[in-house]
């Protein structure tokens, strides 16, 4: 509809992102009350994670979406009764067949992911409330199969065409390649521990999650008590803990599969932050030290954004200098607030949010000049002469074919560069610099038509941000031809 463009790539994560902000929004407010709806969509629109992915044009967060929603509707239809709503003619119906209608979109992104994440987290609700005939004593089964007719019929048309048009092996790659083996192998990646998501949970919830602290005296008191938490805590913990133990036991673990793990937590926090603000002096301490510990975690993000300054090759010391001191101050102001007026803490946070996210996008996302990924397709496209093949191993794999508007060599593996390089007509081959090393070692003679060099911020880790080496950080990329 808009083209092929950045912006329409985007638009569906920018898009998803909005609608996350407003179920958080919705969902507290109905749950809780207005003040704590609009704070649970501010910590939605301004946590780390959710604004990282929300201009990527990945399918993770429309998923996030869609599974939220699938939730969220599901929850309305069987248990919006209990949670003070009134059960009006109609309306479980009409969010019974919005729960097929989202966990249809949360399959068309993904696969059956978006349909077993909605399951984990209802099943154990509805078996608590009312047990192992929850589902029969809670839903029409009128409405149930109206729902599974409104999913398969958003569902089948797209794998049938795509069956049509790519084979079986499509259904193959996609159901167990991309799914089965994603989920239960190391096709994708090593073995990560089972404790690997909750640093990612931290990180992701950044600026806000210190004040995941403050709900240790609630659940202390309430194992002392042996009492369970009230009905509402009760289901959003289910709702966040059910996919975070599902995604922990897995074996392919990748940080963006908990992103729809965050909204309710976000309602959790908002709710959390909202009581301690009403609360008398009890509470004052523990609030204050979140608070504090959140500036700090500012002051250390901008002091490692001016750590970076040797990675960003495109930048005078004054961009990255002013945008790390733009965050210290805010995390300074953040800290201060919680001593001095906790009802600031909120505001302060959100706008050390806004200042921190604009600030790393626009200084280590966003280079002067064309990204090196353009500068790469620009080069591919300049020296093509008849529409030769070309490949490319270990470098720019999602995105270089955006920009060039081209099919490509799959390369794997370093052998099948250099069998591309061997091949009796012209070729061109994108390669980092240590593996053309190898390949010219090994006797491959190849041209060098360009290079560029940059940092790949989809490489990030902590070791980058703790050590930024020039050597170890930056890629070098080069063009070649076996002309």
């Amino acid at each position: 509809i808009a083209g092929v463009n950045e912006p329409a790539a985007r638009a569906p994560s920018a898009l998803a992102g909005v609608g996350l902000v407003l179920l958080a929004f919705a969902c507290a407010r109905r749950w809780y009350d207005a003040n704590t709806g609009l704070l649970a969509g501010l910590i939605t629109a301004t946590s780390f994670g959710y604004v990282a992915m929300a201009r990527q044009a990945l399918p993770d967060l429309p998923l996030a979406f869609f599974v939220t929603l699938t939730i969220w509707a599901a929850l309305r239809a069987l248990f919006d009764q209990s949670l003070g709503g009134k059960d009006q003619p109609g309306s479980r119906r009409s969010w019974t067949i919005i729960a097929g209608l989202a966990a249809g979109g949360a399959f068309l992104m993904k696969g059956p992911i978006g349909i077993v994440l909605p399951i984990i987290v209802i099943m154990p609700l509805l078996i608590w409330q009312d047990g192992f005939r929850g589902l029969r004593l809670r839903a029409r089964n009128s409405d149930l199969y109206l729902a599974a007719c409104v999913f398969l019929l958003l569902v089948i048309p797209w794998f049938a065409s795509m069956a049509q048009a790519h084979g079986i092996e499509y259904l193959d790659r996609f159901f167990i390649g991309e799914n089965v083996e994603r989920f239960t192998t190391t096709r994708y990646n090593d073995i990560r521990p089972f404790w690997y998501y909750f640093p990612i949970l931290a990180g992701g919830l950044l600026p806000w999650s210190p004040f995941m602290l403050a709900w240790i005296p609630t659940l202390w008191r309430a194992l002392r008590a042996r009492r369970p938490l009230p009905t509402t805590e009760w289901r959003l913990a289910v709702w966040a803990l059910a996919p975070l133990i599902f995604y922990s036991v897995s074996v392919g673990k990748q940080p963006r599969y908990i992103l729809p793990i965050l909204p309710p937590l976000a309602i959790l926090l908002a709710r959390t932050i909202r009581l301690h603000l009403a609360a008398h002096s009890g509470n004052r301490h523990l609030f204050t030290a979140c608070a504090v510990l959140a500036g700090f975690f500012l002051l250390v993000v901008g002091g490692l954004v001016y750590r970076l300054q040797p990675l960003l090759l495109n930048w005078t010391a004054v961009g990255p200098t002013s945008v790390a001191l733009a965050i210290m101050l805010a995390g300074l102001a953040v800290a201060v607030a919680g001593v001095w007026r906790r009802t600031w803490v909120p505001g302060a946070l959100v706008t050390a949010s806004i200042l921190s996210t604009l600030g790393a996008y626009h200084v280590i996302l966003v280079t002067p000049g064309p990204a090196a990924v353009e500068q790469m397709a620009n080069m591919v496209l300049t020296e093509s002469q008849a529409d030769e093949p070309y490949g490319r191993h270990r470098s720019f794999d999602r995105n270089l074919v955006f920009y060039t508007q081209r099919e490509f060599v799959e390369l794997p593996i370093l052998k099948a560069a250099a069998d591309l390089l061997r091949s009796p007509q012209r070729a061109l081959c994108i390669l980092l610099a240590e593996d053309l090393a190898t390949l010219e070692a090994q006797g491959i003679t190849v041209r060098r038509l360009g290079e560029v060099l940059y940092l790949n911020s989809g490489n990030f880790t902590m070791h980058t941000l703790l050590y930024p080496d020039p050597k170890t950080h930056l890629q070098r990329v080069f063009l070649v031809s076996n002309d």
